[in-house]
């Protein structure tokens, strides 16, 4: 066999295997959905079928929602654009709390620990600079060696400049556009 009957053969296994690849679905929409394809299954699901107003181009945000029977503050989906297509490519769910009740943040973080646990592998976990544990769950599909989802607690401020606790799970980001297709 040839050099370029191989280099064709290797090039149509490896496109086989990114065809076949299945991406996860979150809140009933899956990564590398588009932006509108997102908006209407999340309106549907967070803004009780009515159309959202959305400030933030390629930014989905719903808020005061319930999603793995937890409250959260809110949720922002967040996309890659190539100019022509968006690509569903970030979640993360968001509950903030007063700087009196950090055992409510961590006990929230310890129970989506436990639900998520039962269907993601925990990869590795480890302490953050404000000393709360966090969680790295499952496999990125475009990257398998790393992590998928993360669970954390951390302290920072809110958009008003008030030190609060918040408590985080977030999906990804799984790449579809690479850097280097952009310059």
């Amino acid at each position: 066999m040839n050099i370029r009957k191989f280099l064709i053969l290797v090039f149509l296994f490896c496109a086989s295997l990114c065809v076949g690849q299945t991406m996860p679905s979150v809140a009933g929409v899956t990564f590398g959905d588009s932006y509108a394809n997102c908006k209407s299954m999340l309106d549907k699901r967070f803004n009780g079928d009515k159309v959202s107003y959305q400030s933030t181009a390629n930014v989905l945000e719903y808020r005061d929602i319930t999603f793995a029977d937890e409250h959260f503050d809110y949720v922002e989906f967040k996309f890659q654009s190539n100019g022509e297509t968006t690509y569903l490519s970030y979640i993360s769910f968001v509950s903030s709390f007063d700087l009196s009740n950090a055992s409510y943040a961590k006990n929230k973080r310890d129970r989506l620990l436990k639900l998520f646990s039962g269907k993601y592998e925990i990869r590795w976990d480890g302490i953050n600079e404000d000393k709360f544990a966090y969680y790295v769950l499952g496999n990125n599909p475009n990257k398998p060696e790393d992590g998928f989802i993360v669970i954390d607690t951390n302290k920072s401020k809110n958009n008003g400049g008030q030190m609060k606790y918040w408590t985080t799970l977030s999906y990804g980001p799984v790449t579809f556009i690479s850097p280097s297709d952009e310059i």
